[in-house]
């Protein structure tokens, strides 16, 4: 497989992520319109963090559907001109891309802890919704997270295995 190859596969699984993630924010906009029209403390303490939710599948995930696919022709400009800097354009972005969702994890792991130990000391059921939105809410982002970095760890390898075997001596 060339760049070309594996960059279209990464960014057909980004851009299926990407609508995914819009499907769910609809979904999660009924949700948000049904809890504001609720009574129920518990739950209108979750608005806050369904709110943030709400902005990230909806922003990102749009984001990810619709950039995707001008990235790619971006790459297939790049690589008729000049193939090697295509490669190394992609490896680098890459790398940052996988640095980032490395350092991410743990932080909304410790992120979900915080919070689940939180709703066992707050004391209002307000509280205590906020709490378990927020659980949701890290939850979501690690799993977001975690598909985007399960999908990039293979092209990250291509990517990294062609710049090796074109450099003599490595």
């Amino acid at each position: 497989m060339d760049l070309l190859e594996h960059t279209a596969q990464w960014a057909k699984g980004d851009m299926l992520q990407g609508r995914i993630m819009l499907g769910i924010g609809l979904l999660l906009l009924v949700a948000a319109v049904a809890i504001f029209k609720s009574n129920h403390l518990f739950f209108k303490g979750t608005l806050i963090p369904l709110g943030l939710l709400l902005v990230i599948m909806m922003g990102y995930g749009g984001f990810l559907a619709f950039t995707r696919p001008g990235h790619l022709q971006k790459v297939e400009l790049l690589a008729r001109e000049n193939p090697q800097e295509a490669f190394n354009a992609e490896h680098a972005k890459a790398e940052k891309d996988n640095k980032a969702y490395t350092m991410l994890k743990p932080i909304w792991i410790g992120l979900i802890l915080v919070t689940a130990g939180l709703y066992f000391v707050f004391p209002t059921y307000y509280l205590k919704g906020l709490s378990a939105g927020l659980i949701s809410l890290f939850l979501a982002v690690f799993i977001i997270d975690s598909a985007l970095h399960y999908r990039l760890a293979p092209y990250l390898q291509a990517l990294s295995e062609f710049i090796k075997s074109s450099q003599p001596g490595l």
